[in-house]
Parts: C-alpha cells; structure tokens; sequence
C-alpha cells in the first residue's frame, strides 16, 4: 500500500500510534514503515510534539510504601542485612557503594516512576483538567484521585483528521475532553457526544462545551457498552431526542481498552 497517496490515513495512524491505541501487526507495520520513510517519520514526531504539552497536566505522585517493599525483595536487601548485622559482629562492614545503596534505587525508582507517569499522560493515562491557579492548601498525595483511564478514542473528521481525545475514567465515572484542534459549533448550535452500542440506538454522554477541554460525568455508562463514540451537531441544550441525534453527525472513532 502506497501511503503516501493517502496523507490524511497517515496523520491518523501516527495519531493513534502516538496515543497508544494503534495495535498489534498495524504498529508495527507503521514502525518499519517510519524506519525508512521521512514522511511517515515526521507525522509521528508532530503527534509526538502536539501532545508533549500534556505532560505538565500529570500530578506528581510518590509510589506506595509497598513498591519500596518488593525492590527491596527483588534486590536481596533483607538478606543483605541479615549478613551484615553477622559481619558487624565479627569486624566493622566495609562502606557500601552507591550501587548498593537503597537510597539510590529509591532515587532511581522515583525517577522510572516519573517517566512512566508521563508516558501514561501521553498514552492519556494521565489526562487531568487544570486545577485553581493558587489553591488555599495543596491537596496531600492521599487527597488526589487517581485517574483509572479505561479506554481511550480518538475522533477524527470526514477528511480523517483526528481533532478531539476522548478518555474515559472508570474509576470516577467521567469522560474526558481534549481538543486537538479549534472544532466548535456553529453560532447557535452545541456539540453532544453519543456512545455507539453494537446494537440498539446512541446513548448520549453529555453535551460538550464550544471550546477547550472539559471532564463530563459518564454516570452509569461503562466503556464497554460502547465500541465507538460519535459526536453530533444539535440545537442548544442537546438533541430533543432521546434515541439518537437530529443533527449531522461530524465526528467519530473507535473506542480502544488502554490495556
């Protein structure tokens, strides 16, 4: 297949590539496509940029006291100290290096675990409105919730340009936002997104704001339920019809488990 005649099918794969949700045989096809091909290179490393800024949006988080259970395990440090209170008796211990200091594979852990948030971020793991610009008291680690984004789905146009990122947090019930690009309604009219069962009318998920991002309660819907989503142009206040949408229905995509 010649891609290169189909520059908007491109831009979605290295959409979806970047995002996580291209899987299986098509990654890696697009993998060894991107090897030797500059176009194809270059769609990915612009997703890639488009959704760096995302990053600042992940909270920071210290790993449970457990993680630091289970290194210690895997790396035979209770043994190690085992051996050490024995030697101590006999002679003084020699100085341990920096390789065998807990402290630097605390450092080393907390380091793989703030890479790992951010390719969670990138993966939309991570996705987290904005929170008050100067909060009276800085909410504790305990006090944060931790986002549990089940599936994600990227929207793209009739041209096949992905311009939204819908992830869906199971753990809090919400769906959230993210405009990739400046869609908005006509003068007059609102956005709605719809869940698109496998059988059975569209099920609504909210009406959406004209602009920005934005976090909508899922209530009692699961992901599952929904094998691709869709969004609709209706009049203001959403579609006076309950079973589906009356407008044109301009956006619409897959929606992927993450894991």
């Amino acid at each position: 297949m010649d891609l290169h005649r189909y520059p908007e099918t491109v831009d979605m794969l290295a959409a979806e590539y970047v995002v996580g949700t291209l899987r299986g045989g098509a990654r890696r096809r697009l993998q060894r496509y991107a090897e030797h091909d500059p176009a194809i290179r270059r769609a990915v490393s612009d997703w890639e940029n488009r959704l760096a800024p995302m990053a600042g949006l992940a909270p920071a988080r210290m790993p449970p006291g457990r993680v630091w259970q289970a290194i210690e395990e895997q790396l035979g440090f209770a043994a190690r100290r085992q051996l050490e209170a024995r030697a101590a008796e006999a002679a003084r211990p020699e100085p341990r290096s920096w390789f065998d200091n807990l402290a630097f594979w605390r450092g080393w852990a907390i380091g793989i675990t703030a890479f790992a948030a951010i390719a969670l971020v990138l993966a939309v793991r991570g996705l987290l409105p904005p929170g008050p610009t100067q909060p009276a008291q800085p909410p504790t680690v305990a006090q944060q919730p931790v986002p549990a984004i089940s599936h994600v789905a990227v929207l793209s146009n009739k041209d096949a340009q992905a311009v939204m990122l819908i992830s869906w947090d199971s753990a809090h019930s919400s769906v959230k936002l993210h405009r990739l690009s400046d869609a908005a309604p006509p003068s007059g009219k609102t956005m709605q997104l719809w869940g698109l069962p496998a059988s059975g009318h569209p099920v609504s998920l909210g009406v959406m704001p004209d602009h920005g991002d934005a976090t909508m309660p899922a209530g009692q819907q699961q992901p599952k339920q929904y094998p691709a989503l869709a969004v609709s142009i209706e009049p203001s206040g959403g579609s006076p019809d309950p079973d589906g949408p009356t407008g044109p229905v301009v956006f619409s995509g897959k929606l992927l488990p993450v894991s």
